[in-house]
Formats: C-alpha cells, structure tokens, sequence
C-alpha cells in the first residue's frame, strides 16, 4: 500500500480525507547487544528510553528505569572483560501487565569474568545499592559463563489510565 501523492496511488480527491496512519503499537520487549566499550552505555540508555517512551512509561519511573540499567550495563562494560579484550552486553527487557498495573524486567548480560574488588575502592562501590534503591527487586547471578544482573522496575499504572 503506497500513501498519498506516492507513485501508483492518486492523491487524494478535493475535500476527501485521508485516515493517518495507524502508528505501530510498542513491542513487549526489547532485545540489544552491545559492544563492551564505553560508548555503548550510551546507545543502550538511548535504545532504552525510546523503548519506554513507547510504552508511555511515566517520566519519573522512567529516570529510574534508565538509572539502574545503565549502572548494570557500565559495570559490564568495565569490569566484565579484562583491557583489550572483546565482548558484549546483552539487554533483555519485557513488559508484564497485570490487574495492579505494569512493570518491566529487565536483563543485563555478559559474557566475561569479573574481576576481583581493588583494595582501594577509590570511593567507588555505589552501583548496586544505586539499582535496589530505583528498582523492585534486583538480582545478580555470576558464573562462568558470565554474569546476569535481572531488574524489575516498581509497578506503574497502564498506559490508558492517568499516571
């Protein structure tokens, strides 16, 4: 199907109305792999936010959201892989809704070897109690095949009712 004044349809006749587009509805969930370098806690944080912008997330949930997952996706850029060695970051996110309201899970994934913490945390060590104060529940899960830190945001009304 073309659309108006496209090649192969005629553009609308004087005083007839042409329906907009019905607009996609937003996915459900949300898949990303990144490269572990620090530029990409920016293209997650990004693709993130236009995810939940999508749901019509509420603004100040939505801050939080973005807080938690970029603390987990920082921490797997800089600490999973050891310097000069490549890897990635893998994003999950899914939206669940039920009676209350809606929430999202999300999985931050790697595929490294985290490295022990440094004597001198240098003031550091922030980036968990950062996630479990923005979000429900905070889980993290490391074994040899790498490390899952899972989110469960705080449950916001559906996106038909007023936030």
């Amino acid at each position: 199907m073309s659309l108006p004044g496209e090649p192969g349809r005629p553009a609308p006749a004087q005083g007839e109305t042409v329906p907009p587009a019905a607009a996609p509805a937003p996915s459900a969930e949300l898949r990303l792999t990144v490269p572990a370098e620090p530029v990409s806690a920016s293209l997650v944080r990004d693709r993130l936010r236009r995810w939940l912008g999508a749901l019509r997330w509420p603004s100040d949930r939505l801050r939080d959201v973005l807080m938690a997952v970029n603390e987990a996706a920082s921490n797997s850029i800089e600490h999973a892989y050891p310097p000069g060695t490549a890897g990635t970051v893998e994003v999950h996110g899914r939206l669940t809704a039920g009676p209350d309201g809606r929430h999202v899970e999300l999985t931050v994934r790697d595929h490294g070897a985290w490295r022990p913490v440094p004597e001198d945390n240098e003031g550091r060590r922030r980036g968990i109690p950062l996630m479990r104060a923005c979000m429900d529940k905070v889980t993290i899960t490391s074994d040899r095949q790498g490390t899952w830190v899972r989110l469960r945001s705080a449950v916001v009304p559906d996106a038909g009712r007023s936030c």
